[in-house]
């Protein structure tokens, strides 16, 4: 047997590489009937047959995964996003965010397009973030950050993602120009991308470094991650201070004596996170199951 990584997946064909060398195998059977599917990322064991085709006998234990798309050993994320061309709410980065702390993934936050902006507006979102302890990089058409982005990704498997059309296929393909990936247009009616990223791949962008570009998502049912009201909480960093409120299971809603909602109305804790927190917690309490 030999040990492999899965990079890439077309209907039931895996494309894996090991050492140098790239195969084309077919899972198992027995995968199937343990209702396990091999995924990219997925560290695996294959053979060869007889016949000569590569075949995946097993599939190593998973450090982490993530459900949209099906991706799994990711070492961090890359949340790229704009604030004009197409105009995104922080609401939406907040999601992603939620996610990606409840997946217990590292992530990095890319504001693209900072040339369509102004320098307050720039500033006040880089303040938000920052503080919070996320790194922020402002790109734009004239700041080049290769060499940010390959420090951020150096021996490691990093997911990008993000909305449509806020430019995360346009910094794969100057990181590595060799991969001729398409890239979204705008639509100028509703001024919202068009996606062009249909499934998970593996790019190697440098050596021993990989990136994964992921479809977007916005609308991913918040009760395929979520379990527990708690989780949402937790997801949000500026309210490791819980134990300071009067409640030790203190939600940071109506109770009385919270500390938290102390912190927002001195404006310590920003109000547009705090908005974020409320509104993505009604939705799970809304569409909860019990």
């Amino acid at each position: 047997m030999f040990k492999a990584k899965i990079f890439d997946i077309s209907k039931d064909l895996y494309y894996i590489k090991s050492n140098e060398n790239i195969y084309i195998a077919k899972a198992k059977g027995n995968f199937r009937k343990k209702n396990i599917k091999p995924m990219v990322g997925d560290d695996v064991f294959f053979e060869i047959s007889n016949d000569n085709i590569a075949y995946i006998t097993e599939i190593f234990q998973r450090k982490n995964q993530i459900l949209r798309p099906p991706v799994s050993n990711i070492d961090n994320a890359i949340v790229v996003l704009s604030l004009k061309e197409p105009n995104i709410s922080y609401r939406i980065l907040d999601r992603y965010i939620m996610y990606y702390e409840i997946m217990k993934i590292p992530l990095v936050i890319c504001l693209n397009k900072c040339d369509l902006i102004d320098e307050n507006l720039k500033e006040n979102f880089k303040n938000i973030y920052t503080n919070l302890g996320y790194k922020v990089i402002l790109n734009d058409l004239y700041i080049d950050n290769t060499e940010n982005f390959k420090n951020i990704c150096k021996d490691k498997i990093s997911v990008i993602t993000g909305p449509s059309g806020v430019g995360k296929s346009t910094i794969l393909k100057s990181l590595n120009p060799l991969y001729d990936i398409e890239t979204s247009s705008i639509s100028q009616k509703n001024k919202r991308g068009k996606n062009t990223t249909r499934k998970s791949t593996f790019y190697e962008i440098f050596e021993n470094s990989f990136i994964i570009d992921t479809a977007g998502f916005t609308s991913l049912d918040i009760n395929m991650f979520v379990e527990k009201k708690e989780d949402i909480r937790d997801a949000f960093k500026e309210f490791s201070f819980t134990d300071r409120c009067k409640f030790s299971n203190c939600m940071h809603v109506n109770e009385p004596n919270c500390f938290i909602k102390k912190e927002i109305e001195n404006k310590k804790i920003t109000q547009s996170r705090y908005e974020s927190y409320l509104f993505y917690l009604d939705e799970y309490l809304k569409n909860r199951r019990y």
